[in-house]
Order: C-alpha cells, then structure tokens, then sequence
C-alpha cells in the first residue's frame, strides 16, 4: 500500500510539472503571435526566412529575468526577451517602469532576441 501511495505521488508530481511547462510555454506563444502579426516591418527577406523578420512591441520594462533576459509587460501579459552580451549596456541604460519600444526577432526555437530597446 505504501509503495503504491509513493508511485501515485510520484506520477501526480511529473505530471503537474509538465502541466505547468506546457501552460507557460502556451501563455507566451499566445503574446508572440499577437505582436508578430501586426508589426512586420522587413522587406523582402521575410518571404525566404520568416524567422529572421523583425518585430516591434511596446510595452513596460520590468527589469531583469536573470543575467541575459529582461522582461516587458504588455498588453498580452509578461514577455521575456533574450539580451545579448552587446544589448546589455543599452538595457542597463532603461529605468524599471518606464514605457518602451522593444524591436525583437523570434529564433527557430521560439526564443524572442531583443535588437533594440526605446524608452518611449
């Protein structure tokens, strides 16, 4: 009885971590197709490679995620956006709270690549 109280335990736990991944992951692609659609801004390279299209969104910088991601609250929610090493200066330039102008790519796995940050 008490093995099979560990294994049900067991099972109820992966599954609630891979309920909770899936749910984050879904919030987050719901935000990115809102803003993808509306502010395409690429000329002609975007028909050969849709990933490498840059988009815009404007939102409130909310500060830092950890050491190479900020996030921005938008319209849509929470949006997390990948710094680069060469972005970080101009990031760390942002007050929290103020509204910005985010220009990003989206990378083939789904990850939002920040290019630029305006305080608005």
């Amino acid at each position: 009885m008490k093995k099979l109280a560990i294994l049900m335990f067991s099972i109820v736990m992966v599954l609630s971590a891979c309920g909770t991944s899936t749910t984050n992951n879904a919030g987050n692609n719901e935000s990115n197709e809102d803003t993808s659609g509306a502010n395409n801004n690429n000329s002609g390279s975007s028909e050969e490679t849709p990933d490498a299209t840059i988009q815009e969104s404007v939102g409130v910088f909310k500060g830092w995620a950890d050491n190479h991601t900020i996030e921005v609250e938008t319209d849509s929610g929470y949006v997390t956006y990948y710094v680069t090493p060469e972005k970080q200066e101009e990031v760390e330039a942002m007050e929290e709270g103020s509204e910005v102008t985010i220009s990003f790519l989206e990378n083939e796995e789904g990850r939002l690549e920040l290019q630029s940050i305006q305080a608005k």
